[in-house]
């Protein structure tokens, strides 16, 4: 029994004879979890026939013979097209459906004083701050989540594409659940989808593609922590809810950056901690940095 590449269901599963992934009974077929290997024997295959055709039909064996000789350049063709930042149908519609749960989650924070009815309470508490003055600071607190949300994700997916990899973005069924738990305690879980890859080049490959979403995390909160940290060394005053912007982009980015460096599956972590130890270890250590330094500034 094992769990399914996309879905995450665990049942016995088919091994796709395209991506070399493992699928569920659901989505067994290349068809059902939009094989990335299969669309790329598509895409050689259409390649293949407009560089060679010539508007008369030709035989087999002058294909085959053709098909040997242009290898190479179709391999590095198909390498090429796979490191396009390209974005399927199915993963902008996903990213969408993700960005609106990540919108009501942070919706949710902000009235998260008022538990379990932080969402209600969220829009109560926008329309008080945008009346006292400070309009700002609601859409920074929802564009903060969802910048930290979307450079996570995207993260993976970009450095998937720079080693060659299929990647995409997916919501799962479990990532609807999370994201209801989510926004009825106003805690910022991540877990509406993941970002889905063939099969790594290697294991270095495969350990840079994870740590780069907790990498973005990290960066996010760095700089900000460099930016309150010289504000403080030069006492520059800050207006309260500037203060709290700034607390709230660290403390976020540190929670969701070490919740998934949790050294076990399904986390990032796990795949992390078995290509470089090193490397995690620096990265969990800087994370509790960054959210140490935020309650720092917080109680100042």
């Amino acid at each position: 029994m094992t769990e399914c590449s996309l879905c995450g269901k665990v049942e016995m599963t088919f091994t796709c004879m395209y991506c070399g992934n493992q699928f569920c009974t659901e989505h067994r077929l290349p068809e059902s979890h939009g094989c990335p290997g299969l669309l790329l024997a598509r895409d050689a295959t259409s390649k293949h026939v407009s560089d060679t055709f010539s508007g008369e039909l030709r035989d087999e064996e002058e294909d085959s013979e053709q098909t040997i000789k242009k290898g190479p350049l179709q391999r590095q063709s198909i390498l090429k097209s796979v490191k396009k930042s390209r974005f399927s149908k199915q993963e902008i519609r996903d990213l969408s459906i993700a960005s609106i749960l990540v919108v009501l989650v942070s919706v949710s924070i902000i009235g998260s004083g008022y538990q379990p009815l932080g969402l209600v309470w969220g829009f109560v508490q926008i329309w008080v701050i945008v009346a006292e003055g400070f309009s700002w600071f609601p859409p920074a607190m929802i564009g903060a989540f969802l910048f930290s949300f979307l450079t996570h994700e995207l993260a993976h997916k970009f450095v998937a594409q720079h080693y060659g990899m299929w990647s995409e973005f997916r919501m799962m069924m479990q990532g609807y659940y999370l994201s209801a738990i989510a926004i009825l305690l106003s805690f910022p879980i991540f877990g509406t989808g993941a970002v889905f890859t063939s099969a790594a080049p290697n294991e270095s490959a495969g350990g840079k593609t994870k740590v780069a979403g907790p990498a973005s995390n990290l960066l996010i909160g760095g700089v900000v922590m460099v930016c309150t940290a010289i504000v403080t060394i030069l006492q520059i005053p800050l207006a309260f809810y500037a203060v709290i912007f700034a607390n709230y982009i660290m403390t976020l980015n540190a929670i969701l950056g070490l919740f998934n460096m949790i050294p076990l599956e399904p986390f990032d972590g796990a795949a992390i901690f078995r290509w470089n130890k090193t490397v995690w270890a620096a990265t969990s250590v800087l994370l509790l940095v960054v959210l140490a330094w935020a309650s720092f500034v917080f109680i100042l």
